[in-house]
């Protein structure tokens, strides 16, 4: 099973260059297959983040991926964290 993490994401690039080695080492340690997905805006309107949201999910799932977890910049998970798939039902995992 692969996992998508999807990002929404703008002009946060100090939290961007914290997450992307947090996250993977995380993902790793826990043997979990992934690949993330920022959806990136670039204009100056009022931030969209569901848009962004459905973006990165949107490539998720074209890439293959089997779930996702849609997750925030500025949230790097802690040791106890489960991002394996779900076997029921969705989970909320802050």
């Amino acid at each position: 099973m692969k996992l998508g993490v999807c990002v929404p994401y703008r002009d946060r690039e100090f939290h961007l260059h914290e997450f992307i080695p947090k996250v993977k080492k995380h993902l790793t340690e826990k043997g979990i297959d992934f690949e993330m997905y920022f959806g990136h805006q670039v204009d100056d309107k009022l931030f969209n983040r569901g848009a962004m949201k459905n973006v990165a999910a949107e490539h998720a799932f074209k890439d293959g991926c089997d779930y996702i977890v849609w997750h925030d910049i500025d949230m790097i998970p802690e040791s106890n964290v489960d991002y394996s798939f779900p076997k029921k039902n969705p989970i909320h995992l802050a």
